[in-house]
C-alpha cells in the first residue's frame, strides 16, 4: 500500500518508481545544469567580454527565446514521436550545444548559442509530462510529478558547487564543456531504461499492466470532449491562460533570483568563492524539500492542486518584499529569507503540470503543458533576469529588484487561484442553481 495515495502497489508496480522515475529524474537534472551554470559563469564572462549588467541580463534571457519555440511545439512533437524518442534526441542535441558554449568568443556568439540551446531543451518538459502521465495514475501523479521536479532543485544545487570546483582549477569555458558531456552519455542509459510502451516493459506483470491501462482509460473517459474537439480549443480555456501567466510569475522569481544570486553573494567580501557556489545552490536544496512536501500533501488532500500551488507563491512574494528592506549588514537574515523563498521556489511547477493532465484529456493536456510551461518559462527566463538587471542599473543595491520579484509572486498566486477548469466551473454553477431552486422551493 502506498502511504501517500492509498493505492495498493504490487512488486512490479513499485518498479515504476525504481526504473521510470530515476531515469526521468537524472535526465532532467542533467538538462537543468545547462540552464543555471551560466549564472556561475556570468561574473567571469562579464569581466572577460566587458559586458554591462543589461548585456549580462540578455545572456541570461537568450535561452528563453529558443526554449519557447520548441516548447510550444513540444506537445505535438511528443504525441507524434513519443516522449521516449523525443527526449533521447534532445539529450544528444543539447549536450553537444552546451559544450559548444565554451567556444563562444563574443557577446553575439554567446547569445546565439544560448538561443540554440533553448531550442534543443524546449520539448523535454512536455514530453516528460506525457511520459509520467502514461505510467502513473491520478491519485499518485502529484507525487510522481513532484519527485521528477526534485531533479530541477538537485540540478540547481549541484551546479553551484560543481561549477565552483571546476572554476577553481579552470575557466568558465572548460566548465561549460565538462557540464555538457553527461547529457550525451546519458542518452544511452535513457533508451535502455525506458520501455517503448507498457507492453515492452518485461518487468511489469500482465495484471499490473492491465491495471494501468484500465485506470488510464477510465480517467480519459471522464472527459466528454476527448474525441470531439481539436486540441487547439485549449486556447479558449481561460484557466490555461491564467495558469500560463501565473506560472510565468513563478519563473520570473526563479530565474530572476537564481541567475543573480552568485553576483549578489560575490559582492559581499565576507563570502569566499566556494561559499558563493554553496549558497547559490542552497535554495535549490530547500526547494527539493518544498516540492516533496507540497506534492505529497496535495495527493493526500483529494488531489487538490490550485491552492497548494498558489499560497506558496504569495508567501514567497511577501518574503521577497521583506528581503528588500533588510540591511546588507544582516547577512544571516538575508540568507535565511533566501532559503525560505527557496523552499517555496518550485512548488507550483509539478502541481500545475499534473493539474493540466487531470482537467484535460491527454491529447489536449500534453499540448497545454507545452504551452503553459513553455510560455511561462519563456516569459520567466527572459523577463526575470532582465527585470533584475534593469532595476539593478537604477539602484546600487538589489532592494528594488526584490520588490519587483515579490510583486510577481503575489500576482501569480492570485492568478493560479482563479484558474479553475471549465468543467469545474460548470459543475459549481449547476450546484449553485440547484441550491437556489431548493431555497425557492
Amino acid at each position: 500500500m502506498n502511504a501517500n495515495t492509498g493505492i495498493p502497489l504490487s512488486d512490479t508496480l513499485k518498479k515504476r518508481w525504481l526504473i521510470i522515475m530515476p531515469a526521468a529524474f537524472i535526465m532532467y537534472m542533467i538538462s537543468f545544469f545547462d540552464r543555471v551554470n551560466v549564472g556561475m559563469a556570468l561574473p567571469h564572462i562579464t569581466k572577460e567580454m566587458g559586458l554591462t549588467s543589461v548585456q549580462a541580463g540578455w545572456i541570461g534571457g537568450a535561452f528563453a527565446w529558443g526554449y519557447i519555440v520548441t516548447q510550444l511545439l513540444a506537445g505535438i512533437l511528443a504525441l507524434r514521436l513519443g516522449p521516449r524518442k523525443l527526449i533521447g534526441i534532445c539529450l544528444v542535441l543539447f549536450g553537444c550545444i552546451a559544450m559548444f558554449t565554451g567556444f563562444a568568443r563574443t557577446f553575439e556568439e554567446l547569445l546565439a548559442i544560448r538561443f540554440v540551446l533553448g531550442l534543443a531543451e524546449g520539448p523535454i518538459y512536455a514530453a516528460t509530462s506525457m511520459l509520467l502521465a502514461q505510467w502513473f495514475l491520478k491519485p499518485e501523479r502529484g507525487r510522481a510529478f513532484g519527485v521528477w521536479n526534485l531533479s530541477v532543485a538537485a540540478g540547481g544545487f549541484l551546479a553551484g558547487p560543481i561549477s565552483a570546483a571546476v572554476l577553481a582549477h579552470h575557466n568558465w569555458r572548460v566548465m561549460m564543456v565538462v557540464e555538457g558531456l553527461p547529457a550525451v552519455l546519458f542518452c544511452i542509459v535513457w533508451f535502455f531504461a525506458i520501455p517503448r510502451s507498457l507492453e515492452a516493459a518485461r518487468w511489469l506483470s500482465a495484471p499490473d499492466r492491465k491495471t494501468i491501462e484500465n485506470s488510464l482509460a477510465e480517467e480519459q473517459a471522464t472527459h466528454a470532449d476527448r474525441e470531439v474537439d481539436s486540441w487547439a480549443t485549449i486556447f479558449k480555456e481561460p484557466s490555461v491562460w491564467m495558469l500560463l501567466i501565473g506560472f510565468a510569475c513563478s519563473q520570473i522569481i526563479l530565474y530572476g533570483l537564481t541567475l543573480w544570486l552568485p553576483t549578489i553573494f560575490k559582492s559581499d567580501n565576507r563570502i569566499s568563492g566556494m561559499m558563493v557556489g554553496v549558497l547559490s545552490g542552497a535554495p535549490f536544496v530547500m526547494s527539493m524539500l518544498g516540492i516533496y512536501y507540497i506534492t505529497s500533501r496535495s495527493d493526500k488532500h483529494g488531489q487538490e492542486r490550485r491552492w497548494h500551488a498558489a499560497v506558496p507563491m504569495i508567501v514567497s512574494g511577501v518574503c521577497l518584499c521583506v528581503l528588500a528592506s533588510v540591511s546588507a549588514q544582516l547577512l544571516y537574515v538575508q540568507i535565511a529569507l533566501i532559503l525560505a523563498i527557496g523552499f517555496m521556489l518550485k512548488m507550483p511547477t509539478p502541481l500545475i503540470s499534473s493539474y493540466l493532465t487531470e482537467i484535460l484529456p491527454l491529447r489536449k493536456a500534453v499540448p497545454a503543458v507545452g504551452i503553459v510551461i513553455g510560455g511561462g518559462s519563456f516569459l520567466g527566463q527572459f523577463l526575470g533576469p532582465l527585470i533584475v538587471g534593469y532595476t539593478k542599473s537604477l539602484s546600487p543595491g538589489f532592494g528594488p529588484s526584490f520588490v519587483a520579484l515579490g510583486v510577481a509572486g503575489v500576482v501569480g498566486g492570485a492568478l493560479l487561484l482563479a484558474a479553475r477548469s471549465g468543467a469545474k466551473r460548470k459543475k459549481e454553477a449547476i450546484g449553485h442553481a440547484e441550491l437556489a431552486r431548493e431555497q425557492r422551493g
